[in-house]
């Protein structure tokens, strides 16, 4: 593969093949090829395959690749879950889990992940031939994963009963008194809550009926907040019709229609009634700024709403405006663009 893609300047690189070929273009320094194996790698990225993805990415040093697979697994509760829970959650690295695990954006429960890190820590002992019982044992293999566990955000009586099993007596009595509220200074136990997204929602009832065409016309509302917060994300209305697939293309203007953000055009297949995408980046928002969403979508007809003209969440006011650019209907009373993915700054 290399050799060919010196001679002729084409690589076919696939879902097959884009690992060993990356290996070889980093080991031959063929830089063109590498950019077409992390394309490659991006455009396969699941809940199955994103931790190869990421460990190879880790390995390889390749930031944006592994920044992407991070966005990835934070995304939802529901796909970090599903991550942790996969057999490729096994085949990760310690280092490349420390960095993953460490992240504030992680939205799981420190109990689901102390679970999922026992689970790859008893692995890794079966596959080095060690006692996988051995609590001693799985605490060595765990290393410094365990600092990265937030063992004082779960409560005192789960504490006990469930998750202390690998600690050192002098490790429980600090994670006691601090679950406890007392002030421990040097504790290498983090305390600090994970930065969950919040999911707004403008809706004030969700329509039964499947009505709402989706040919390729723009459905467009502008919006103001008063606090400033990142916009990740948005939860779109699906289709009665399961699995559907839709054509969708995203993009966040500022007044003077200046893309702040955007997600490309994209076929997204999924079977619930809404479903959510990602921008590639968060998108700020500022207060008193009035920003448009612009949805086009293509395929079959979907879900409509009905909806409120503001949103107040967590002492934030959202304030929604009819926008010129829909061509398709959505207003400020009905019809798409159901909710807001969104890290709101405290």
């Amino acid at each position: 593969m290399p050799y060919r893609f010196l001679y002729y300047e084409y690589g076919e690189v696939n879902n097959t093949t884009v690992f060993d070929t990356l290996y070889a273009s980093e080991k031959y320094s063929i830089k063109d090829l590498t950019i077409i194996c992390q394309s490659c790698m991006e455009s396969i990225i699941t809940e199955e395959t994103v931790c190869d993805v990421m460990e190879t990415a880790w390995i390889f040093s390749l930031t944006d690749l592994y920044s992407k697979c991070l966005t990835f697994i934070n995304r939802t509760q529901s796909c970090a879950k599903k991550v942790f829970e996969s057999s490729a959650f096994l085949n990760c690295s310690r280092d490349c889990l420390v960095s993953l695990v460490k992240t504030d954006e992680l939205p799981l429960d420190e109990q689901t992940i102390y679970k999922s890190l026992i689970r790859w820590a008893e692995n890794r002992c079966m596959i080095e031939g060690k006692n996988t019982t051995d609590s001693s044992e799985i605490r060595k293999v765990l290393g410094n994963l365990v600092f990265q566990i937030r063992f004082p955000l779960i409560s005192l009586d789960s504490f006990s009963k469930d998750v202390d099993i690998i600690l050192s007596e002098e490790e429980k009595r600090i994670i006691s008194q601090l679950i406890d509220g007392k002030n421990i200074e040097r504790s290498p136990f983090s305390h600090f809550k994970r930065i969950h997204k919040d999911h707004i929602f403008r809706e004030l009832k969700h329509s039964t009926k499947c009505i709402w065409n989706q040919l390729g016309e723009i459905d467009a509302i502008s919006f103001e907040t008063n606090n400033p917060f990142d916009l990740d994300g948005l939860v779109l209305n699906g289709s009665l019709e399961t699995p559907y697939t839709y054509s969708v293309e995203v993009k966040i203007l500022s007044s003077n229609n200046t893309v702040l953000s955007n997600f490309q055009p994209k076929t997204v297949t999924e079977s619930s009634t809404q479903f959510q995408i990602y921008f590639e980046k968060p998108c700020p928002i500022n207060p008193n700024e009035l920003c448009t969403i612009w949805v086009k979508m293509k395929g079959p007809p979907s879900f409509q709403g009905e909806y409120s003209n503001q949103i107040i969440h967590k002492g934030n006011v959202i304030r929604l405006y009819n926008s010129h650019l829909s061509s398709n209907a959505t207003d400020v009373t009905h019809g798409q663009i159901p909710g807001f993915i969104c890290f709101l700054k405290k």
